[in-house]
């Protein structure tokens, strides 16, 4: 009976540790990898065992490995601790680091450490720059599954496609980490209610339930580029600001405007958060043509990264316009029947924005960077504080208290030998006497 249930449970074991090893998709790699990087596409975490970010990304990186096993993506990750080799081969300097690895192509990912984002990320580099619709229902998903995606048709006139199509693709190429870029047959329009089949090479948008063309004529009175209108273009017209976003946000150049509001625990709004978000998402989507050269709109599920280019703690909900390009700042006037900006006072600042009169705080100078800083720091040390006031009072105490024994020590050091110096030179002065 004994030898049965010992049996039985050194199955079970064998089957849970087959499981385990099954179910773990991620490769641990060595010096090695450095003559295997060639073999297949890579995807790879480079951590350090002490990050804490690492630890945090480590069960998302194991779902990320599951989520590509129907690809010929093969995950990793490097310790650079032990394998410093492989680091600097990669110019690995912060942890964690995911890179995209094809031969000698390497490309790093700069979003949000979620699942999702890391997935697409993958599967868009795994192809070519600009992918090809092979049959209009896949398009047709494709504009109502994807948020935001771009679109080359060929026109009558050879010549003006090559040209057309080759600008574009060279744009994908640049922009194929962030966004996707589709060829598609012309006809593949003629489904689409009301839309207007062009006779010549175009190049489309798709988002927000809807499209837009790249108007040559009109951009070169302008002055804009295929590029420029293709940087501006792949935001949606609201979406939520992530750190990971923040900085992309940014290149466009454009003016960011935020409603900062305050998620909780679980990532959801209270009534108060989500009609205020609600407002701000109404004044972007029907005032597209007013706004939408100079200002992308967005919201933010915690106020922190505002509270930076502010340098202040702001009250939730609030409004606030960021200047990508002087990290300037601008605010609603405080009106004393207002708890919350009012969608008025809200619309009279962004067509001050746009008029360049409105009054702006902040920036990015030398001064400014040096009080950012400082606020960021003061503000973590209060978040440390509140979570956990023993943990921050030892942090912070030790150290200080160490440098105090230091100072005291060497002064008393001092003290005690000029007592021990004073003795000897009162008795050879009586001698003298």
């Amino acid at each position: 009976m004994n030898t049965i249930a010992l049996q039985t449970k050194l199955f079970i074991l064998g089957l849970y540790c087959v499981v385990f090893v099954q179910g773990n998709r991620v490769s641990e790699l060595s010096d090695r990898f450095l003559e295997l990087r060639n073999e297949g596409v890579w995807l790879v975490m480079f951590y350090a065992p002490w990050c804490g970010h690492c630890k945090n990304l480590e069960p998302i990186w194991n779902q990320v490995a599951q989520s590509l096993v129907d690809l010929e993506i093969r995950v990793g990750r490097v310790d650079c601790t032990r394998f410093t080799n492989v680091a600097t081969e990669f110019g690995v300097h912060g942890f964690p680091t995911i890179l995209f690895i094809k031969g000698h192509k390497t490309v790093e990912y700069k979003g949000d450490r979620v699942r999702e984002d890391i997935v697409e990320f993958a599967w868009r580099m795994d192809g070519p720059p600009v992918r090809h619709f092979p049959s209009c229902d896949e398009f047709h998903n494709s504009r109502n599954n994807k948020k935001v995606f771009f679109l080359y048709v060929d026109g009558n006139n050879l010549e003006q496609n090559v040209a057309l199509k080759d600008e574009y693709t060279r744009i994908a190429e640049e922009f194929q980490p962030l966004i996707y870029f589709y060829t598609a047959p012309t006809f593949c329009l003629s489904r689409i209610n009301g839309f207007k089949i062009p006779t010549s090479a175009s190049v489309y948008v798709f988002k927000d339930k809807t499209s837009f063309r790249f108007d040559e004529e009109e951009a070169s009175l302008k002055n804009i580029s295929l590029r420029d209108w293709v940087n501006w273009e792949r935001f949606p017209a609201f979406l939520k600001i992530t750190h990971g976003n923040f900085y992309q946000l940014l290149k466009s150049g454009k003016n960011i405007a935020i409603a900062v509001l305050e998620e909780n625990l679980i990532g959801g709004l209270s009534m108060k958060m989500r009609e205020f978000k609600e407002v701000v998402e109404a004044i972007a989507t029907n005032n597209r043509a007013r706004y939408h050269e100079n200002i992308i709109f967005g919201w933010l599920g915690q106020p922190d990264l505002a509270n930076s280019v502010a340098m202040m703690s702001l009250s939730v909900p609030n409004f606030i316009i960021i200047n990508s390009v002087t990290y300037q700042y601008y605010m609603p006037p405080v009106i004393e029947d207002e708890k919350v900006p009012s969608p008025q006072t809200m619309i009279t600042l962004l067509d001050q924005v746009v008029n360049k009169s409105a009054p702006a705080y902040g920036g990015d100078t030398m001064f400014y960077r040096l009080y950012r800083a400082y606020f960021e720091a003061k503000t973590s040390l209060m978040s440390m504080w509140k979570g956990n006031p023993l943990l921050t009072t030892l942090l912070l105490g030790l150290p200080l208290g160490l440098l105090s024994i230091i100072c005291y020590t060497s002064c008393c050091s001092d003290i005690l030998e000029a007592e021990d110096e004073e003795p000897q030179y009162a008795q050879s002065h009586e001698k003298k006497e």
